[in-house]
């Protein structure tokens, strides 16, 4: 009876101690797994910020950075970004060139009783038509002289007015004769400045002298 009770109360003993053994064990795992996920819980996890810093924080996904594509700002090495802006300056020069305009104007008039014989209504090339123009005073180079033709033309009265004609390119001396106009037959005329014939031009010669009421130089057609 009494190694029945020493038996069972060993049994008993052995028992209980499986059972302390069991709740210890139970207790330590639960402790670990709990240390665990404290520890779990403290550890930092990295990532970049959007300033390109390193941050000890979880990141959610409303704090990732989203780098864009066409991103092309360089930093320097060692520094910040430099940024270079070019300048381009254009002048402009202006050059002033002075036109010189050179007028011609007819020599003075010598004679006195005399008026100008060449034809005062012309204008010019091609006024009034191409047909019927004939080149100004000047632009024939109609010069007058007095008392100098008779050193060129010795029948020509002394002292007399006069002109000798060269008309331009393209164009030939006519004469106007009482209303009728013919081509010139000699290139001078000349004007008595006294005597009975005085104020009045002539062209031809001493024996055959033709009176004028004027001359011009005429297109040639």
């Amino acid at each position: 009876m009494g190694g029945n009770i020493a038996a069972t109360g060993h049994f008993e003993c052995s028992a209980i101690g499986i059972c302390r053994l069991k709740h210890m064990f139970r207790q330590s795992v639960f402790i670990l797994l709990t240390w665990m996920k404290v520890l779990d819980s403290c550890i930092p996890t990295q990532f970049v910020n959007n300033d390109g810093s390193l941050s000890g924080r979880t990141p959610s996904s409303s704090q990732t950075t989203t780098f864009p594509a066409s991103l092309t700002t360089t930093p320097t090495a060692g520094g910040p970004t430099t940024t270079t802006t070019t300048t381009t300056t254009t002048t402009t020069t202006t050059t002033t060139v002075a036109t010189t305009t050179t007028t011609v104007t007819e020599p003075p008039f010598p004679c006195n009783a005399c008026p100008k014989v060449y034809d005062t209504t012309c204008q010019g090339f091609g006024i009034p038509n191409l047909l019927q123009w004939c080149p100004t005073a000047v632009e024939a180079g109609i010069e007058y002289t007095l008392g100098l033709i008779t050193a060129i033309f010795p029948f020509i009265p002394a002292g007399s007015c006069g002109t000798v004609i060269t008309c331009p390119l393209t164009t030939a001396l006519r004469i106007k004769i009482l209303g009728a106009e013919i081509p010139a037959p000699v290139f001078y005329a000349w004007c008595e400045e006294s005597g009975s014939r005085a104020g009045v031009w002539y062209t031809g010669t001493i024996l055959t002298p033709i009176e004028l009421v004027s001359l011009a130089c005429k297109p040639i057609i």
